[in-house]
């Protein structure tokens, strides 16, 4: 172990929460390493989209502009691996301050001071036939017929009979709203999707009535799908003793603001996996924050090292000054 390099910080996951956090220690001059494997969340998708300056760009095109941007500050390391192992341990190599040692399934083994988490998050796609796009148990719906006044028609595909008062009050308020506003509310069951035979171009939502048990075949131009989610590493996760919280639409790790700092000290989290909001733009801002946090956290873990050289617990004595003969005097 002796032998071994010590990183600033081991970054688990390569997408952009994690490479945001290797941009920022990067700009700082300090060490990462980034561990990750070939599968994404976004897997298939063709496009990102609402992410600045990168709108409508294929996701692997904005992470190898990103890897390109990274690479000039010299500071950062890749490995591709999974981890199944990581824990706290005293880092000889470090004054003996604690930091973590992670371990793969291939059988390798790395240390960090501080230990940044972007692994992200999975959707729970339903099982339903012809699902299979990413788009909660409701759905957002238009066709292509408009209003009297020129607007698309809309139409929330509850996905069985919706009661007002088993959902949340504030949800409940928005649903009235947007049907005072001409959206549809339609509150049959969905058996299955089915293309449409031009490519692109919409799709069929097959309804059964929950009463009759009538069955009708509706086009749509889109539909968006809402899933829940589940955290991944979940065992990494456990194995460092990390706080979690439910989210809107799963668990969650539990951060402190700005910095997301978890309970355990030297243990940041950046991207899905801290946050209600699942988008690329909060994965590169709780990625940059998280770089921000681990910068103090060395910074303080390096002015206790410059103090307790000088000793005397740190505390310089400066009873005697200077004075501007270049003579030493009592103050």
């Amino acid at each position: 172990m002796s032998a071994s390099k010590v990183y600033d910080s081991l970054i688990i996951g390569g997408g952009p929460g994690g490479l945001s956090v290797a941009l920022g220690l990067g700009r700082q001059n300090r060490s990462c390493l980034v561990i990750s494997h070939k599968h994404f969340r976004n897997d298939g998708i063709e496009a990102s989209h609402a992410v600045l300056g990168h709108d409508h760009v294929h996701p692997q095109i904005v992470l190898s502009r990103a890897r390109d941007q990274i690479a000039r500050y010299q500071n950062t390391s890749y490995a591709l691996a999974e981890i199944i192992s990581a824990q706290k341990v005293a880092l000889p190599q470090w004054r003996g301050h604690e930091g973590f040692k992670i371990e793969s399934r291939e059988g390798e083994t790395w240390y960090g001071k501080t230990l940044a988490l972007a692994t992200g998050v999975r959707d729970l796609f339903p099982s339903l036939e012809g699902y299979h796009v990413k788009m909660a148990s409701m759905a957002l719906g238009q066709d292509t017929t408009k209003n009297k006044n020129g607007t698309a028609k809309v139409t929330i595909l509850t996905n069985g009979p919706y009661k007002s008062n088993k959902v949340d009050p504030a949800l409940a308020k928005q649903l009235k709203a947007v049907m005072a506003r001409g959206v549809k509310l339609d509150q049959r069951g969905v058996t299955r999707l089915e293309d449409t035979t031009k490519k692109n171009e919409g799709l069929y939502v097959h309804l059964k009535d929950h009463e009759t048990g009538e069955t009708e075949k509706v086009f749509f131009a889109f539909l968006v799908h809402k899933p829940n989610t589940q955290l991944n590493a979940r065992n990494l996760i456990e194995q460092l003793g990390l706080e979690i919280t439910p989210g809107m639409f799963g668990d969650i790790i539990e951060t402190k603001p700005l910095m997301p700092a978890t309970n355990v000290p030297g243990v940041y989290v950046a991207g899905d996996a801290g946050n209600v909001l699942t988008h690329v733009t909060t994965a590169l801002s709780t990625g940059i924050g998280a770089a921000g946090g681990i910068v103090h956290y060395l910074n303080e873990k390096d002015d206790e090292d410059a103090l307790e050289s000088i000793g005397q617990g740190g505390i310089p004595d400066n009873r005697k000054q200077i004075d501007g003969t270049g003579c030493s005097t009592d103050t």
